[in-house]
């Protein structure tokens, strides 16, 4: 596959669910106060540790979101040149992609609040895991809350309803630069050093290495911000880069390396084998014949559904039953729980999203320019 005619891989979204999986175990793992030893083990010193840890989904979700955007951003560009880098086009990129993400975001704060109204009745107790009972849910939300957290506009601790909307703060904001990735067309090295200013760029601005999710500041966030670009950047390279098709080898090695750097604490080995499992997976073979099954492709369809709601249900079970279940139960209640609730978010608001952002008219001037093609 090249750039120039590049293809949705079905094996890509299998992946994207699997990690929104793995973000729904890491949130119910953290929510236990007493965690075997073993399992203490199995989800520190194992190519299991992103149960443990949970950052290497959230950047594996923004490599796989730079080279997905790309992809169809020069999709865009091969049909309609020139259409993508001018004021217009990026006018409906940006609009398109508020659309997709803004809908649904506001819909699960709106849940959020409403389960809250429900069944909160003040902060859990002390001794709570801190992913139940720190700033979360701590007071009762304010329509000046939901308005805000529904326009990503919070930082710190601020996202109270839905605490990971931390990361869809950094999607949004660097998604709407991805425009500027196709300037670096047969330029991928540039690509990569400048994002890497980036991580500097977060650096200086106190940022601890790995750690990041968002500042406690507006001028904090951004700092965050541009300490991701480095994952985008990485995807967006690989939608750019000469096709390449990795060998029987170069397989195995990519495989055995993933296994390695998928335990790595540090942001830079989980970029690598991130990309290496997106090559992997375009390459077909073992990897991609698993990934095209039905219920993988199932988890991959609602993956962002499921990122979304997990946490307000997990958090709504906690209140509802608190003294009365141990904690090891409600995480068991979360996680099959979330599945369907995810399905009906993805039927009733992220696919009807989808449509939205599909309607947006392109361009008038791009728009007039095909009609005459066509009718000469």
């Amino acid at each position: 596959m090249s750039a120039q005619a590049p293809q949705r891989l079905i094996e890509l979204d299998s992946l994207r669910g699997i990690a929104a999986l793995v973000v729904v175990l890491h949130h119910a793992w953290l929510s236990l106060s007493e965690q075997p030893s073993w399992l203490v083990w199995l989800f520190s010193d194992t190519p299991l540790r992103p149960i443990g840890m949970g950052r290497q989904a959230v950047i594996f979700f923004f490599v796989l979101s730079g080279y997905v955007l790309t992809l169809a951003l020069l999709r865009q560009e091969r049909k309609r040149p020139g259409s993508v880098l001018t004021v217009s086009g990026w006018a409906q990129y940006g609009l398109q992609r508020a659309i997709r993400l803004g809908i649904p975001v506001l819909a699960v704060v709106l849940f959020s609040a409403a389960l809250q109204s429900m069944f909160w009745s003040g902060p859990l107790p002390d001794g709570t895991p801190h992913i139940l009972a720190g700033a979360i849910w701590s007071d009762m939300w304010t329509w000046s809350d939901v308005v805000s957290q529904a326009l990503l506009l919070r930082s710190g601790d601020g996202f109270q309803l839905n605490p990971v909307l931390w990361s869809l703060v950094h999607e949004w904001r660097i998604a709407l630069l991805l425009p500027l990735v196709l300037l670096f067309r047969g330029r991928v090295a540039l690509l990569l050093a400048t994002a890497l200013l980036g991580a500097a760029i977060a650096r200086l601005a106190g940022m601890p290495e790995g750690q990041v999710a968002l500042g406690q500041s507006l001028p904090g966030s951004l700092a965050a911000s541009a300490g991701f670009l480095p994952a985008f950047a990485a995807g967006a390279a690989l939608a750019l880069r000469p096709g390449v098709k990795l060998d029987q080898t170069q397989a195995v090695a990519a495989g055995t390396a993933i296994l390695v750097m998928v335990m790595a604490a540090h942001d830079y080995g989980v970029i690598a084998a991130s990309a290496l499992l997106i090559l992997l997976a375009e390459r077909g073979g073992p990897l991609a014949r698993t990934l095209r099954q039905a219920g993988l492709l199932w988890l991959g369809k609602i993956s962002f559904s499921l990122y979304l709601i997990h946490m307000p249900l997990m958090l709504a079970l906690a209140h509802a039953f608190r003294g009365m279940l141990p904690d090891w139960a409600i995480a068991g209640l979360a996680i099959p729980l979330s599945l369907p609730l995810a399905f009906a978010l993805h039927m009733l608001v992220e696919q009807p999203a989808h449509r939205l952002a599909r309607r947006v008219p392109q361009p008038r001037r791009q728009a007039s320019r095909r009609g005459a093609m066509e009718q000469a």
